[in-house]
């Protein structure tokens, strides 16, 4: 991880996924590990590696455009 953040952390932030924080940790951990395995997630991808985290907020919508953005970042060779 670079000072920074991994491109999921970054992606987070850029797209203001957290409102109370609770799932966070969650969230993150299980997106990183998404992209590890599978570098191009399709929306189907994401929401079936996702399915075991509950986000009280409701923020699935920006959870799920912040692991794109991730995606992306990291194919591009950017922060990982």
């Amino acid at each position: 991880s670079t000072p920074a953040g991994h491109a999921v952390q970054q992606a987070w932030i850029a797209l203001n996924v957290p409102q109370c924080g609770y799932c966070q940790s969650g969230q993150l951990m299980s997106a990183a590990a998404l992209l590890a395995s599978n570098p191009h997630p399709s929306d189907a991808d994401i929401d079936s590696a996702m399915a075991g985290n509950i986000c009280r907020c409701a923020t699935y919508v920006r959870i799920r455009g912040a692991i794109h953005q991730a995606a992306e970042t990291l194919s591009a060779g950017a922060t990982a």
